[in-house]
């Protein structure tokens, strides 16, 4: 009697790991399943909409692949925004050349560019001057062209002016308004839209 008594309680003690692994195992579906739902996967964190850096009289240039600089803009103040990784500058001053020298000089109250400074847009007392050639004879194509507005945007990669507002046009002398305009510094052709009015000197 004895004998059958342990060999009744060696299988009992050798039972209890087993049973107390799947006790777990249920207690732990159960914590699963009561706990409550949030209604879908892992949220992303949300972007700060805060500048992760601010800069005081700051500057970024751009090169090309030959090393040559393409544009520079600097700035009383830039701050860096990470959500949308563009730059907000205070007191712009942009410049942009191309391999032959002719390019685009620009200032602003304000202004917004990505980081590398390849599409700017410039607000409050906008003027951007188109420059020609320094030692090619003088003609219409190389006076210098003003760009006067509120909003005018640049692209320093293909130098191109925009706005789709008003915006005031001025070349010695001749002064014109359109309601908005696009300048392929290329090839100098300017397109006016909407109301156009004023008066163009002929050289």
């Amino acid at each position: 009697m004895n004998q059958r008594w342990w060999l009744w309680l060696e299988r009992a003690q050798a039972t209890v790991p087993l049973l107390a692994v799947a006790g777990l195992a249920g207690f732990t579906w159960w914590l699963v399943q009561s706990s409550p739902k949030d209604g879908g996967g892992a949220r992303p964190a949300l972007a700060s909409s805060s500048p992760d850096f601010v800069l005081d009289k700051a500057r970024v240039a751009r090169f090309n692949a030959q090393g040559r600089i393409e544009a520079v803009l600097d700035g009383e103040r830039m701050r860096h925004y990470p959500d949308t990784d563009r730059l907000q500058i205070d007191q712009l001053v942009l410049s942009a050349r191309d391999d032959k020298g002719e390019g685009l000089k620009a200032t602003s109250r304000l202004g917004e560019a990505d980081h590398k400074a390849e599409v700017v847009t410039l607000s409050g007392g906008a003027r951007v001057t188109a420059l020609p050639v320094a030692d090619q004879a003088a003609s219409p194509r190389n006076r210098p062209v003003h760009f006067v507005g509120e909003v005018l945007r640049i692209d320093t990669r293909s130098r191109v002016v925009s706005s789709s507002e008003p915006v005031l046009l001025q070349q010695q002398g001749s002064e014109v308004r359109a309601q908005n305009l696009r300048y392929d510094d290329h090839t100098g052709i300017t397109d006016l839209g909407g109301r156009v009015h004023g008066h163009y000197d002929a050289p």
